[in-house]
């Protein structure tokens, strides 16, 4: 008898082809038939009449990592439709971890907005951090990449210099450790210190790591406004260098000035493929962004860490310098009305949330870089904004194109848990949303096309053979949707809101979504990438 048999359904199987009509039987956690009228008996019965059958959607970049000892179901991606996340994503990890740093990286996590456990970090290698992840009760699979910024800070701190050669070679084997251990590959956040000091003769070498264990190479590139170009020209370089499969992560261009240079940065990257370099890219589909708001601060000015920042913030030697620099970035990225507070630690400005900078400076009766300056020293830099300052023809532009992977961004968030924050809706809507508003209704990608840049094309990026894909052998990770209806529902205003038309998701097998309600079955797991050298 099998476990579930899923019948009527219409299967788009991941590769981008048509989709044919048959049902699915499942034995534990694998598809163990695919074919028309099975009346075999099964444990569950699924009628998928009307429905979409598609493999479980994968999210190549996800911050789920942030939240997922807060909320280890991570609800706001099961709802849409999300099986396996990749996390560890711009740079910023949870390991590895040198234990005379620990409470200096912890500082850096929080200032990011990452929840660590109550007892915070317990772990310094990628094993242990998987034990601690396998202690608690997870909603999907997740996927980690190892942090350059951990690296650096493991090794060196967050000194803004280049590492010796015996530094450089201790975060070589540190990597290589990782992804011994089943880590997946290095992301690196180039915008973000200490990520930003990394040199790309640096990451080249540790790139070759990566590339000698068969893994991926992400990058927040090192500039996504007026330096773009040349910053995915930079990690194409890393790419060819090392032999390494590279990711240019979330691709996007930030201000008026640069709109079009997104078209151009996809158009540079897909020459680059046809010359033999093996690039590929991601996107969410929104005209907005969202990360900290110390991002607005000169990375020079971030040397040494949080506390450091935090005294140059009121160093009277340096603070105009930094005010002039913070107010040019604001402008870079549309102005202060176009800058909007999210999530706020304290209790002292919660109500700020939500506002945006030139709401707090009015309020405040002071200029936009003393309003952004106050925030960051009362809320000791732990303070994140989402920025209102993409083109909609860039985004449609780089949507439209197949071989672009779709990742949200975003973290496994509950509206029950999370009400009181304003997020970004991309942690709720990013793949309901491509298939409602940029399949159904503007036509920009058909269907299928759609599902295998959801599903087989972050899986092939990967290499993660057995998901992302419907055949017999195959892990029964999938989503079903109603294509007439499935979109997202949040937005900026009220972004805690789940999407409509996911109807079922099974993940490893297990009924996870279940009439579009949570069943309250853990079944995720952390994945561990078995590495044959190349």
């Amino acid at each position: 008898m099998y476990s579930i048999i899923i019948r009527n359904g219409t299967i788009y199987d991941g590769l981008g082809g048509l989709p044919q009509k048959a049902d699915i039987a499942i034995q534990d956690d694998k598809i163990t038939y695919i074919g028309k009228n099975s009346n075999d008996p099964a444990h569950k019965m699924i009628d998928a009449t009307g429905l979409v059958v598609a493999p479980g959607f994968i999210d190549i970049h996800s911050h789920t990592d942030f939240t997922v000892f807060a909320n280890p179901m991570a609800d706001s991606k099961l709802l849409q439709g999300v099986t396996t996340e990749v996390t560890g994503n711009c740079g910023i990890g949870l390991f590895p971890v040198n234990q005379s740093q620990k409470n200096d990286l912890e500082i850096f996590l929080k200032m990011h907005g990452v929840a660590l456990p109550d007892t915070g970090i317990t772990w310094q290698t990628f094993n242990e951090y998987c034990q601690s992840l396998d202690q608690i009760e997870l909603g999907i699979n997740l996927v980690p990449l190892v942090g350059h910024a951990n690296l650096r800070m493991a090794v060196m701190g967050a000194d803004d210099r280049s590492p010796s050669k015996v530094e450089l070679d201790e975060m070589k084997k540190l990597l290589f450790e990782c992804l011994n251990q089943g880590a997946w590959g290095l992301s690196t956040g180039l915008v973000y210190p200490p990520s930003s000091f990394g040199k790309i003769g640096e990451l080249i070498e540790l790139a070759k790591v990566v590339a000698a264990l068969d893994s991926l190479f992400t990058s927040h590139v090192r500039n996504e406004s007026g330096g773009l170009l040349d910053a995915v020209d930079e990690v194409i370089r890393i790419g060819e260098e090392s032999g390494a499969r590279v990711q240019v992560s979330h691709l996007k261009a930030i201000g008026k000035p640069n709109w079009g240079k997104g078209k151009i940065a996809l158009d540079n990257i897909r020459v680059a493929t046809r010359r033999g370099v093996n690039i590929g890219a991601d996107q969410y589909p929104y005209e907005a962004s969202s990360t900290a708001l110390t991002v607005l601060v000169p990375p020079w000015a971030h040397s040494g860490g949080v506390k450091a920042l935090l005294e140059r913030l009121v160093n009277p030697e340096l603070c105009e310098k930094l005010k002039q620099a913070i107010g040019e970035e604001v402008e870079v990225r549309g102005g202060p009305e176009r800058v909007v507070i999210s999530s706020i630690v304290s209790d002292r400005n919660a109500l700020l949330s939500g506002k945006n900078i030139a709401e707090i400076s009015s309020m405040w009766q002071c200029k936009t870089e003393d309003a952004i300056v106050r925030l960051l020293l009362e809320e000791k830099a732990a303070v994140s904004a989402v920025y209102f300052s993409m083109s909609p023809h860039d985004m449609e532009y780089i949507l439209s194109n197949s071989a672009v992977a779709i990742g949200s961004d975003g973290m496994g968030m509950s509206t029950e848990k999370d009400f009181s924050k304003v997020v970004h809706p991309r942690s709720y809507g990013t793949f309901p949303r491509v298939l409602g508003k940029f399949v159904r209704e503007k036509q920009i990608v058909s269907l299928e096309t759609a599902i295998y840049k959801m599903t087989q094309l972050p899986a092939t990026r990967l290499k993660l053979v057995d998901r992302g894909v419907i055949k017999v052998g195959a892990v029964a990770d999938l989503t079903l949707f109603d294509p007439d209806i499935v979109n997202d529902v949040s937005d900026y205003t009220h972004s805690h809101k789940y999407p409509i038309g996911i109807k079922y998701v099974l993940v490893n097998g297990q009924l996870a979504v279940e009439d579009s309600n949570l069943t309250g079955v853990a079944a995720g797991q952390v994945l561990r990438k078995n590495h044959i050298p190349v």
